[in-house]
């Protein structure tokens, strides 16, 4: 192994010249070195996308809680002519799909855009690459369908007098 050969190599040098100073280091350790500022910006984006992930997993919910919150009524009389709540689950996850839909559409077009501008930062990866965009696109809309489905669980589960005394 090349680490038995530093005392070696090193006795050979300071025979050569005792003022000479060396340090050995194993390659991977200096190939580590090297990329250390690279790994932390790639755990800080990492970091920074789970957040924003976060943020907009809570905006959708609250958002559909909102919408959820203002029909009341309507889905309150929906419920008493009739509607089944997987109906009212359907209808509120709907919205709140399709809502996501339109805003996950306009993140990759501006991220196709916007990615050109990052080439040189990426390392064995396109900055268009096809895989890593469907992958972005099925998550958000994975997020987006259970940020959906909690305030639709709480709008299928109303109780129709209820909801319609309140009014």
């Amino acid at each position: 192994p090349p680490v038995s050969l530093i005392k070696s190599v090193a006795a050979a040098i300071s025979e050569v010249d005792r003022h000479l100073s060396l340090t050995f280091r194993p390659l991977d350790e200096g190939v580590n070195a090297s990329l250390l500022q690279e790994r932390i910006m790639a755990m800080l984006s990492g970091f920074f996308g789970a957040l924003a992930l976060l943020l907009a997993a809570i905006g959708l919910c609250g958002v559909t809680s909102y919408s959820v919150s203002r029909r009341r009524a309507e889905i309150g009389i929906r419920m008493a002519l009739g509607a089944s709540p997987e109906s009212i689950l359907r209808s509120v996850v709907g919205y709140g799909l399709r809502l996501s839909a339109a805003g996950i559409a306009l993140g990759l077009v501006a991220a196709l855009l916007l990615t050109r501008g990052m080439t040189t930062m990426l390392v064995g990866v396109k900055p268009t690459d096809p895989v890593t965009f469907a992958a972005i696109g099925v998550v958000f809309f994975v997020v987006a369908a259970v940020s959906s489905w909690l305030p639709a669980r709480r709008a299928a589960g109303l109780d129709p007098t209820a909801s319609l005394r309140e009014r």
